[in-house]
């Protein structure tokens, strides 16, 4: 089992390697693997729902339709012009061609992203489509590849002052497979640090530092879900889509010649109801089998009836492959949906353990959700392979327009700590910001943030 999943690897780097680096690297996203603890600065503030993954332990979803939808608190707090803007990073994603179809070095696809509106800016206003197209691809699998340039494995205490520190990198080249320093072109060091958290938590980590300090750093689109120590999108910046770096590790993840053992999503059943099954076929499915990447992924918006309060039940067919006697064999398959697959949702979250504004919570990697089948796929332990399967929940904060105020110093409205952040839409253009909840106006968030009235 061991030598067919090594074969598999490097057949996969075989297929996409030509002879030349990238100068990029992607990360991935899993349930933690038992290493992965607090003390080396894995989830110290309470808000990761995975770690770093190694090449072959990777977490996918194994469906190509993924379905989505608006609860009522989003709409009634975001209106259709947010259920528009989340169907604008939907957009990006359905987009992609077939990740069969790309060039082997992905030069089609830019290593910078990350625009800037400056009247947006002025106010703090943070994109509500960028920030879900970059959720988005957390809840693919796909983790912050600055972040994880270097990690630390391990941490010794000796005798003295003496400590010794294991660092190694999660960071892949979607050529080559080879791990990485580098990230959409930008090279990476790091210096190891001992941190308190304002909750008193202790952690040591390897902190990322870019070689040139005058390069481009932190641009990953996925960043901005993760946005430990960077990456996340300041106020005023947005996407105009994804990255060289975003689009080579979604190729690694969901590519035809990524094979992993699997079980059909659960509540797939067998026949789809084509013209073209064979006579007899029943309701019975080969489950658990060999199976490539999807090759592309769709994601499909569920129907929300406002009237009754609920989604519309919904049947999704599609052709599965597996692998059987070196033999790719598709089989009909479908779903019956009562919820969307991803869910998303609006709620005044509070604060996090620093006592900052939670912008955006998601579904942690539950066993329900992010399933780990390693035992179905080799006899050493490791942290996957895995699944993504629903039900995934982002869920935006919607307290509004909040000032953070500190005692000794900071406790007035004219001398705050910082002003919180708003969602708002904007795009490069001159057209005016779009600001959130519903009924707001730039206008008149420029008077009250720069007006002083």
């Amino acid at each position: 089992m061991y030598m067919s999943r090594l074969f598999q690897r490097t057949l996969l780097a075989m297929m996409i390697a030509g002879t030349v680096s990238s100068a990029s690297a992607f990360s991935m996203l899993g349930t933690f693997d038992t290493w992965q603890i607090v003390r080396l600065g894995y989830n110290p503030l309470n808000t990761d729902i995975g770690g770093p993954m190694n090449v072959g332990e990777e977490y996918r979803w194994n469906i190509r339709t993924i379905t989505y939808g608006f609860d009522e608190s989003f709409l009634n707090y975001f209106g259709q012009r947010g259920v528009d803007e989340i169907n604008k990073a939907i957009a990006i994603l359905n987009n992609l061609p077939k990740f069969s179809k790309m060039s082997t070095n992905l030069t089609e696809f830019s290593t910078d992203t990350k625009r800037v509106n400056y009247r947006a800016s002025a106010v703090n206003l943070q994109d509500l489509k960028s920030t879900a197209l970059s959720f988005l691809l957390e809840e693919m699998g796909l983790a912050s590849p600055e972040r994880y340039t270097w990690t630390l494995r391990d941490r010794l205490e000796f005798s003295g002052p003496i400590i010794r520190y294991l660092v190694i990198k999660r960071n892949f080249d979607p050529v080559t497979l080879a791990p990485s320093r580098y990230v959409n072109g930008t090279l990476y060091t790091y210096f190891i640090g001992e941190f308190v958290t304002s909750s008193g938590t202790e952690f040591a980590d390897a902190v990322e530092v870019q070689v040139d300090p005058l390069a481009f750093g932190f641009r990953a689109v996925v960043s901005d879900a993760d946005g430990f120590w960077g990456g996340f999108l300041l106020g005023g910046e947005f996407f105009t889509g994804l990255t060289r770096d975003d689009v080579g590790g979604l190729r690694y993840l969901y590519g035809l010649y990524n094979y992993n053992i699997e079980n059909l999503i659960p509540g797939t059943f067998g026949g789809g109801g084509s013209p073209y099954d064979p006579a007899g076929v029943t309701n019975s499915a080969v489950d658990l089998a060999l199976r490539p990447g999807v090759d592309k992924i769709l994601f499909k918006q569920a129907k929300y009836d406002s009237v009754f309060g609920n989604f519309i039940t919904n049947t999704v067919q599609y052709k599965d492959t597996f692998i059987t006697n070196s033999h790719r064999i598709k089989q009909s398959t479908a779903r019956v949906l009562t919820q969307p697959d991803i869910l998303f949702s609006a709620e005044d979250l509070g604060q996090n353990a620093g006592g900052f504004p939670v912008g955006v919570r998601r579904t942690t990697a539950a066993p329900s959700a992010w399933i780990n089948n390693d035992a179905i796929n080799g006899q050493a332990t490791i942290a996957g392979p895995g699944q993504i399967q629903s039900q995934i929940v982002i869920t935006f904060n919607k307290v509004g327009p909040h000032i953070l105020n500190q005692n000794p110093f900071f406790l007035d409205e004219a001398d705050p700590l910082f002003v919180g952040f708003v969602w708002g839409s904007f795009d490069g253009t001159t057209n005016a910001p779009v600001v959130y909840p519903i009924g707001s106006s730039i206008e008149d968030l420029e008077q009250e943030v720069l007006g002083g009235n």
